[in-house]
């Protein structure tokens, strides 16, 4: 059989753990070993998830904090490295889908805040964290197919994850030297508050949006590609963050069921 994967002495910083594809990430890491820092902008949320971690007998840092705010997000990465000295895994999970609308009516402000969060937060937490990580460290970035294809509409989305993506083979290529891999993860459609586009407090659980079956998902997807629960993206990740040094670096890992 099958060794279960481990990551038994490491550290990973999570960010929007709160819920979604984040949380489930962040249990999954800590039910694989791993000591936990996490944060999101729910104060709420973020201390249900930390409870969870510390319920399964792991430590953790659980903040609640906005990642375009510089100083909030330097004070959560020092006390990460002050807490537990190293990091062995960073998971850049946390974004924003917050304009949706066509280029030309698009609200600049809300246009700008999606770079801000989906981009300018991933760099500054790997770059307050990098110098702390161990050699084979790995850097996972949630990212999505639209930053490789142009959309007619929520280009501010589209443009962020290109950035992103960017910014992860920029790092692939500069960090491999150290034994830090740098990876895209892709979850695809998956069931989840921003796929449902729900508004504040009218948020489903996964298994609520996934019991409505094909019709949920967003129309010009092929009739092959299904909506993904949470838990599997943690699993991808959980491989990802466990892979040996000498494993791949500036790749897409995908559970999209459809070309990049």
């Amino acid at each position: 059989m099958k060794e279960a994967l481990s990551l038994a002495g490491k550290v990973a910083v999570v960010t929007g753990a709160g819920r979604g594809i984040g949380k489930s990430i962040a249990l999954t890491f800590a039910g694989a070993g791993a000591d936990l820092a996490i944060c999101a902008r729910s104060q709420e949320e973020i201390d249900q998830v930390g409870a969870a971690i510390t319920a399964l007998g792991r430590r953790v840092i659980a903040k609640a904090i906005d990642l375009t705010n510089t100083e909030l997000t330097r004070s959560f990465c020092e006390a990460v490295i002050h807490e537990f000295g190293a990091v062995d895994v960073i998971v850049n999970n946390a974004g924003a889908y917050l304009e949706r609308g066509a280029f030309a009516d698009s609200d600049p402000e809300l246009w700008w805040k999606t770079m801000e969060v989906n981009v300018r937060g991933p760099y500054l937490v790997t770059r307050h964290l990098v110098e702390a990580m161990r050699p084979g460290g790995k850097i996972i970035n949630l990212t999505s197919g639209k930053g490789f294809m142009a959309g007619a509409n929520s280009s501010a989305y589209h443009v962020s994850k290109a950035a992103l993506n960017m910014m992860t083979n920029a790092l692939a290529n500069e960090l491999w030297q150290r034994d830090i891999d740098v990876n895209h993860l892709i979850p695809g459609p998956t069931a989840t508050a921003t796929f449902d586009n729900a508004k504040p407090g009218e948020e489903r659980s996964p298994e609520e949006i996934l019991s409505t079956g094909a019709d949920a998902l967003p129309k010009g997807l092929p009739a092959w590609e299904r909506v993904k629960h949470p838990d599997e993206v943690a699993m991808m990740a959980l491989q990802m963050a466990a892979w040996p040094i000498g494993g791949p670096t500036g790749q897409i890992f995908s559970l999209a069921r459809r070309p990049m």
